[in-house]
């Protein structure tokens, strides 16, 4: 097993190496650069060409990435061309904000989408079950942004429940967490389901049924054990999505994460946040699935890495 480990940390150098000249070379096509930004429109060419040299700009774009890479490398992110601020710093001030947002948001995925997936299998063709897949097709209909916005209106401004901007780890983590949260559990919530009937069909599932167990052992015992694996896929990618794509969602409700913080630096033209940011999202994507991977023979021991 731990050959295999070593040989996907070995695999994702040559990802993690394409993501550093994609990034740097997306950030140079866009019109406009960060010595503009910083100038304003009172700017003149000396001025300009002052800040250029001063952040570097002016360097060829092989120099200017060689530093970059070698720097990185080291875990050197650089500073901000904005704040002057070093981007780890940055990042590590807006990581805590966007983990709690994922992981309040993975808690309601789960929760709700396998408890509905279970039901939804359980009474198959019923009315529960009709209810469950017309909330699995909103869910994966809706676009967060819009059910961002009805829930601002909705929650923030006609009942004046919750608050529908901000940060901190009390209320201003629930709508948020909701919009964030939706699209993942209706897929969770068909997984499960489809998973869950799969599984009811096997032989051994009627024979524990002939044994004359109770339902409910026989789902939460037998079923559901042998039906974890796609759904712990699932949960794994879902969690690695959270973590990298609340974007929208950090932006509709003001949140300082790393999202927020992503929209704000490629506006401003802040290379440096902007590459440090892209390099943490690809590790955290890469890690957690890993993590997955590790994960499986644990939910099914007949999984064997080689």
């Amino acid at each position: 097993m731990l050959q295999y480990f070593l040989r996907r940390l070995i695999q994702f150098i040559p990802t993690l190496l394409g993501i550093y000249i994609l990034t740097f070379a997306l950030m140079r096509v866009l019109p406009g650069d960060a010595a503009q930004f910083l100038e304003g429109d009172r700017g003149d060419d000396q001025s300009l060409a002052a800040t250029r040299a001063r952040l570097g700009l002016d360097e060829p774009l092989t120099t200017q990435f060689l530093l970059f890479f070698r720097d990185a490398v080291q875990g050197e992110l650089g500073r901000s061309f904005i704040t002057n601020r070093p981007v780890s710093d940055m990042i590590g001030q807006a990581f805590p904000h966007t983990a709690a947002l994922a992981i309040c948001a993975m808690l309601i995925a789960v929760t709700v989408g396998i408890s509905l997936g279970i039901t939804a299998a359980m009474t198959q063709n019923s009315i529960w079950d009709n209810i469950a897949r017309l909330i699995a097709l909103i869910g994966v209909s809706v676009p967060v942004f819009w059910l961002g916005l009805q829930l601002q209106i909705l929650f923030g401004l006609q009942l004046r429940l919750l608050p529908v901007s901000g940060a901190g780890f009390d209320e201003h983590l629930i709508l948020p967490s909701v919009a964030a949260s939706f699209g993942m559990m209706a897929v969770l919530m068909r997984i499960t389901r489809s998973t869950l009937l799969e599984v009811l069909n096997q032989d051994y599932i009627r024979t524990a049924r002939g044994k004359g167990l109770h339902p409910r052992r026989v789902i939460l015992r037998h079923a559901i054990s042998n039906a974890l694996l796609p759904i712990v896929t699932v949960w794994g990618t879902g969690l690695a999505s959270l973590l990298s794509g609340t974007l929208l969602v950090e932006v509709i409700f003001s949140y300082p994460g790393m999202g927020r913080l992503l929209v704000d630096s490629i506006g401003a033209r802040d290379y440096p946040s902007v590459q440090g940011l892209v390099i943490t999202f690809a590790l955290i994507y890469a890690g957690l699935n890993l993590f997955v991977d590790m994960l499986y023979p644990i939910v099914d021991p007949r999984i064997r890495y080689a």
